[in-house]
C-alpha cells in the first residue's frame, strides 16, 4: 500500500488491485455493515467475485480512507482512471454493479467526505470524479451536494432515470394493494395464480438456508440460459467467466443472499436472487420459465414478493437495482429515486465538459436505443407482410396448380 498525506487527520490511501484483495476482511464487512448509504454492489464478496472474473486486470483501483491511528476503515471509493477527453475517476461499475454509491462509515460521513474532497483539491487522487448510477437523493449525494457549497468543489447530479422502490408506507399488504396496484391488474394477477393452481401446487418460497441458496442459484442459471437470454447470448452461462462470477458473487454468505422462488410442485418457474445491505434488500437479477409465459410467472412471483414483504420484519425497503425506466414492477411497487450521475470537480470548464459529455453520450444511447427498437419493430413489421405475401402467393399457385390438374384430368377423359 502507498499511504497519502490526508485532510485534516484521516488517512488516505490509493490502492491497487492486488492492495484491494488484501484489505482486512473483517474491517471490509464492517464497513459494509455501518454503511451511510447500503450498496451491496461493494461488498467485499461482490468485489473479490469481479477481481476473480469479469474484472481482472480490469485497472480497478480505490480510495481507502482510515481513522486517525489507521485502525478502522471509514469509507471506501472504488473506482477506474479514464484519461480521455480529460483525467478522471470513475466511480467502479461492471454488467452486474448496478450502483456506484461509496462505502462510507455512516458515524464519520462528513470527516470522511471532507478528507476525500480535500485530497481532489490538492491533487492527491484524482480531480474529477463522475459516480454512475447512484440515488440522487442519497445521503451521501446530499452531503456531498452541501459540502461542495462551502467549498471550491462543484457537485452536478445529472438524472437519467428512475428505480423501482418498495417501503413501508402502507400497513399491510391490502392497503398496499388498495393504494397502489390498479384493482384490474391485481384481479388479473390474481385469475392468473387460479390458472396455475390448476397445473398443480404453487407456493412462493424465500431460501436462505446455505445449501437451498446454492441450488436455487443454479435453478436460476439454467432457467435464465434456456430463455431469451441464453438465445441472445446475454445469459450467465454463455460466458464461463459470467458464470463463474455469478456463483461467486450470490454465493451464500452472512446471511445476505437468499432466493424467491415461485414453486410449481416444488419446482421453481420464477426466482429472482435477492442481496440484503442493512435493512434493505435489492433484486439485482430474475428469470422466469419461458415455458409458462402465457401465466406471467414473473409478475406472479412480484406480486409473491410484495405480499411477503408486508408480511416480515427483516427488511424496510426493497431496491429494484434496475438501470432504466418501464420496469415491469413499476405497477406493483409503491415509490422510486431518481437515479442518475454525480460529476464532482474543480469549479472549472474542465468539470463542466465531463458534465456535458455524459449528457450528450447518455441521450445518444437512449435514441440509439430507440431506434434499435424502432428498426427491429419496422424489420418484423416488413417480415410479417413479406411472410403474408408468400402465404397468399404459395395459397394462389396451390389453388391454380390444383386447378390447371382438374382441368387436365376433364380435358384428357373425354373421347378425341
Amino acid at each position: 500500500m502507498k499511504p497519502t498525506t490526508s485532510a485534516p487527520k484521516l488517512i488516505l490511501e490509493v490502492l491497487d488491485e492486488k492492495d484491494i484483495r488484501n484489505i482486512e476482511a473483517a474491517a471490509w464487512d464492517e464497513l459494509s455493515r455501518n454503511a451511510l448509504d447500503e450498496n451491496p454492489f461493494y461488498a467485499r464478496s461482490y468485489v473479490l467475485a469481479g477481481l476473480n472474473t469479469i474484472d481482472r486486470a480490469s485497472g480497478l483501483r480505490a480510495v481507502c480512507v482510515r481513522s486517525e491511528d489507521g485502525s478502522q476503515l471509514l469509507g471506501m471509493f472504488p473506482f477506474r482512471l479514464k484519461q480521455l477527453p480529460l483525467t478522471r475517476a470513475v466511480a467502479a461499475t461492471n454488467l452486474y454493479q448496478f450502483c456506484s454509491q461509496p462505502l462510507i462509515n455512516k458515524d464519520r460521513a462528513d470527516d470522511v467526505i471532507v478528507a476525500w474532497s480535500d485530497a481532489i483539491r490538492t491533487s492527491q487522487i484524482p480531480r474529477r470524479w463522475s459516480f454512475p448510477h447512484v440515488d440522487l437523493c442519497s445521503r451521501f449525494a446530499q452531503r456531498l451536494n452541501f459540502l461542495a457549497g462551502t467549498s471550491s468543489l462543484r457537485c452536478l447530479p445529472l438524472a437519467n432515470y428512475r428505480r423501482s422502490r418498495l417501503t413501508r408506507s402502507s400497513c399491510d399488504f391490502a392497503e398496499h394493494l388498495r393504494s397502489t396496484v390498479s384493482r384490474s391488474r391485481v384481479k388479473d394477477i390474481q385469475r392468473t395464480i387460479r390458472r396455475l393452481e390448476e397445473l398443480g401446487e404453487v407456493r412462493f418460497e424465500r431460501a436462505a438456508d446455505p445449501a437451498l441458496v446454492t441450488q436455487r442459484i443454479e435453478q436460476f442459471l439454467a432457467v435464465e440460459h434456456a430463455g431469451w437470454k441464453g438465445k441472445a447470448g446475454t445469459s450467465f452461462l454463455s460466458k464461463p467467466q459470467h458464470a463463474r462470477f455469478a456463483r461467486q458473487a450470490f454465493c451464500p454468505r452472512d446471511g445476505q443472499t437468499s432466493v424467491d422462488s415461485l414453486l410449481l410442485d416444488d419446482k421453481p418457474i420464477a426466482l429472482s436472487i435477492n442481496m440484503q445491505a442493512g435493512e434493505t434488500i435489492f433484486t439485482p437479477k430474475c428469470a422466469y420459465d419461458e415455458r409458462y409465459r402465457k401465466f406471467s410467472p414473473g409478475l406472479v412471483l412480484e406480486y409473491m414478493i410484495v405480499e411477503a414483504f408486508y408480511a416480515g420484519t427483516d427488511c424496510t425497503d426493497m431496491d429494484s437495482s434496475t438501470t432504466a425506466d418501464g420496469h415491469v414492477i413499476q405497477g406493483l411497487w409503491n415509490g422510486d429515486v431518481p437515479m442518475g450521475t454525480l460529476v464532482v470537480g474543480p469549479r472549472n470548464w474542465g468539470t463542466d465538459c465531463i458534465a456535458r459529455l455524459h449528457t450528450v453520450g447518455w441521450a445518444a444511447r437512449q435514441r440509439a436505443k430507440t431506434l434499435g427498437k424502432g428498426a427491429i419493430a419496422h424489420a418484423q413489421g416488413l417480415a410479417r407482410t413479406w411472410r403474408r405475401h408468400v402465404q397468399r402467393l404459395s395459397a394462389n399457385i396451390f389453388m391454380g396448380s390444383t386447378g390447371l390438374v382438374h382441368t387436365l384430368e376433364h380435358v384428357l377423359t373425354q373421347p378425341i
